[in-house]
């Protein structure tokens, strides 16, 4: 189903809202990557590194909020996008955390379900998207991140950068309000003890041991093993390229959203936050 509707600022939002027959098992917030769109993310027959995710967990009985992150495919055009955003006072990053965050609302109204469990999953950008959502809200919902997990620094000095020094970076991360300091510890101590999963590819070129993929992790394990919440944190790396997998990620997901547990550690968040 697509879904069109203004956030608060006046930017629109259009998404796909899937929902599973049968029995609704719990809502999941889908962030897709740059160079896909929600309606690939359902689509067996488009072949892109989504590898229709929203499709698979929808059959699985979930339903699925995934809206279109603000750009064209390309980050010099979230970059553009931007800036023109920036010009009206408004946070290009807001408007595509507060898009996914709306999917609560949208199935409600769409569905009429209210008090479903929530999960969230990103994808490479969407990745990036959904661990700061948490940090913002401290919601504790269980989330998955799938290809990103490197060191900014590391990436804006490698080879990847100075063989290329054409190529479009999202800037307005690297340089506006400091949102790349976000990562490792320093994101850890935001969103801890919110279970979280992370999954890359062994073949993912932007998220590898030289760019500080299993160091960041470690940063974040740290943080979790120091409030006794080790046991929240995991990572898998599967044989794959820069893409969702899903392998592991979807059954430590469904555990979650499926366990006692999650409503007593929302409850307990959320009464912190207050």
């Amino acid at each position: 189903m697509k879904v069109e509707f203004d956030l608060e600022c006046g930017v629109p939002v259009r998404g796909c809202l899937g929902i599973p027959d049968g029995e609704f098992k719990g809502l999941i917030l889908l962030g897709h990557g740059m160079a896909s769109t929600p309606e690939r993310c359902f689509d067996d027959a488009d072949n892109d590194y989504m590898n229709a995710l929203g499709k698979s967990l929808c059959r699985d009985g979930y339903v699925v909020w995934c809206p279109y992150i603000v750009q064209i495919g390309d980050q010099a055009s979230q970059n553009n996008i931007a800036a023109m955003l920036a010009s009206h006072g408004v946070s290009a990053h807001n408007v595509s955390c507060a898009s996914i965050d709306a999917g609560e609302i949208v199935c409600r109204k769409l569905t009429g379900a209210s008090g479903l469990n929530v999960g969230a999953y990103g994808v490479s950008w969407g990745a990036f998207l959904v661990l700061h959502l948490e940090a913002a809200t401290g919601r504790m919902r269980p989330t998955v991140v799938s290809g990103y997990m490197r060191d900014e620094k590391k990436l804006l000095m490698s080879s990847v950068i100075s063989r290329n020094l054409g190529v479009e970076l999202a800037t307005y991360i690297h340089f506006s309000s400091s949102r790349a300091r976000y990562t490792g510890a320093e994101l850890a101590y935001l969103i801890c003890p919110c279970p979280l999963f992370v999954e890359i590819g062994s073949r993912d070129g932007g998220n590898t041991v030289e760019l500080g993929r299993d160091e960041k992790f470690a940063e974040m394990q740290s943080v979790y093993a120091s409030s006794d919440h080790l046991h929240a944190i995991d990572m898998a790396i599967f044989d794959g390229v820069h893409e969702a997998s899903g392998e592991r990620a979807r059954p430590w997901l469904y555990q979650h959203l499926e366990s006692p547990a999650y409503q007593t550690t929302s409850r307990l968040k959320n009464a912190i936050a207050l």
